[in-house]
């Protein structure tokens, strides 16, 4: 039984409390009249301090399932309360109307397809022929430069021939010309052999001249072959280039409004089969089969393996609310059962939302969650549940009523115990140290109180030595302490 919630056993006012104003009317001590108390039995207890509050118990990781789709539910495999598992279908959305769609610009497209591979094919060829024809005028631009280059060398071969010619014969000529004129009549052989080399040589060096002023343009043949190989490469790479832009537009020139079309079907198609992001628990719905959502929230999953609670806290216990700190909680469908949580997280903003299971309007306030131990809990989402923030906490002490502690005038504190003296009590004082001060009680520390002593809980009109009479006593009650 709960030690910490402790309510009085019989009536609002006790019998010495009724003499009290009788004896205020008369002007004289309540107590000469009638020396009745009530008391507590001190025991060693565990104590809290604590703040109730209470919310609606929820899943972690909420999750709206959206869609955008504007036609019928065609099955719908889940309903409120479904567990499901990460990728398992939830409903599928008559796709028919979609499916023709894609059906028909697929094959638009196809056609399309075929004509640009033929269009490709013929591409293709043009830039293998400008390939063909590169190698065709580069091979014969070579052969013209071959030609050139070998008239030239043979010209300057015959060149340097002729030069060798002319040498010879302007020395044979010398010779029979000394020998003709050397001294003394020449015979007439002589004479005509010098004659007829005189002629070879003019012969010989006509030609060697002739044949000199020749050489640049044979230098010239050979430029311009080269020259016009040049060309001819420059011009077969262009016909090349020109047909490969041509392959190269093929990929711009493709129908990309129709494929758009295709990708943006397909996406809402694959949207039609509507699977679960994360393992949890359908809490809401809004379709059903045979439908046409009317909102884009089709559905709600939440994680129903962690639990917490978001509970509203006034302005005057916020401040005192700190994550970490310990949670009791308890649910009407659950009884006296409590279950164990923690302060998770603390919003030190006021807020206003909508509770999501009644749609009605949330009061403003600071908020908190508070998540529960999964090990034990029994608690379903959506039940109402109750929660004590425990403050503070002492186990194991010696605590009693705060009104039956008295303050003195030099700030000590203290209280009566009535002393049993054989059926006649005595009441006498007790100095006292307070500890930890909950809702009702308040432990004391730093004194000879100890258990089952009867502490006087209206020490009020009480002096020390005083015989009183225990009307009624403190008793242990199950309750939240509200």
């Amino acid at each position: 039984m709960d030690k910490n919630h402790i309510l009085r056993k019989i009536s609002l006012f006790s019998t010495s409390a009724a003499l009290l104003l009788a004896a205020a009317s008369c002007g004289s001590s309540p107590l000469a009249m009638d020396n009745t108390v009530v008391a507590y039995t001190a025991e060693t207890q565990d104590i809290e301090n604590y703040i109730s509050v209470s919310g609606t118990v929820e899943g972690s990781n909420m999750v709206k399932i959206t869609s955008d789709l504007n036609t019928k539910v065609k099955s719908l495999n889940v309903e409120v309360g479904s567990l499901v598992k990460e990728g398992d279908i939830l409903c599928i959305f008559d796709s028919s109307d979609l499916q023709q769609e894609y059906d028909a610009l697929k094959e638009s497209l196809d056609n399309s397809d075929q004509r640009s591979q033929t269009q490709h094919e013929i591409n293709q060829r043009a830039l293998n022929n400008a390939q063909t024809d590169k190698q065709t005028a580069l091979d014969q631009a070579q052969r013209t430069i071959d030609k050139a280059v070998e008239a030239r060398d043979s010209a300057y071969s015959k060149y340097s021939q002729l030069q060798t010619k002319v040498n010879d014969l302007y020395v044979k000529s010398v010779d029979l010309y000394n020998a003709v004129y050397a001294g003394g009549e020449a015979d007439d052989m002589t004479y005509q052999q010098y004659l007829t080399a005189q002629q070879q040589y003019e012969a010989a060096q006509a030609e060697y001249e002739a044949l000199g002023e020749q050489l640049s343009s044979y230098d010239s043949a050979v430029v311009e072959a080269q020259e016009a190989y040049t060309i001819a490469e420059r011009s077969a790479n262009a016909a090349i280039q020109a047909a490969q832009d041509v392959i190269n537009a093929e990929k711009f020139d493709t129908d990309s409004s129709i494929q758009n079309q295709l990708d943006k079907l397909q996406e809402r198609i694959d949207k039609c089969e509507v699977r679960a992001p994360r393992s949890g628990i359908i809490t809401a719905l809004s379709v059903a089969e045979g439908s046409i959502p009317t909102t884009d929230a089709i559905m709600t999953i939440e994680d129903s393996s962690a639990l917490h609670i978001n509970v509203t806290v006034n302005e005057a216990d916020i401040l005192n609310v700190k994550e970490g700190q310990k949670a009791v909680i308890t649910a009407t469908a659950t009884g006296e059962k409590e279950f164990t949580g923690k302060v998770d997280r603390v919003v030190n903003i006021r807020s206003q939302g909508v509770n999501p299971y009644t749609g009605e309007s949330q009061n403003n306030g600071y908020t908190a969650e508070i998540t529960l131990d999964p090990s034990d809990s029994q608690l379903l989402i959506g039940m109402n549940a109750k929660v004590r923030i425990i403050l503070d906490e002492k186990k194991d002490v010696i605590a009693v009523p705060y009104d039956a502690i008295i303050e003195e005038d030099d700030g000590s504190f203290s209280v009566f115990v009535a002393e049993d003296n054989g059926g006649t009590y005595t009441a006498k004082k007790h100095s006292i140290e307070k500890g930890l001060e909950t809702n009702y009680l308040t432990e004391i520390v730093s004194s000879d109180i100890k258990d089952g002593d009867l502490i006087i809980t209206e020490p009020k009109f009480i002096t020390e030595g005083q015989s009183v009479t225990i009307e009624e006593q403190y008793s242990e009650v199950s309750g939240d302490g509200e």
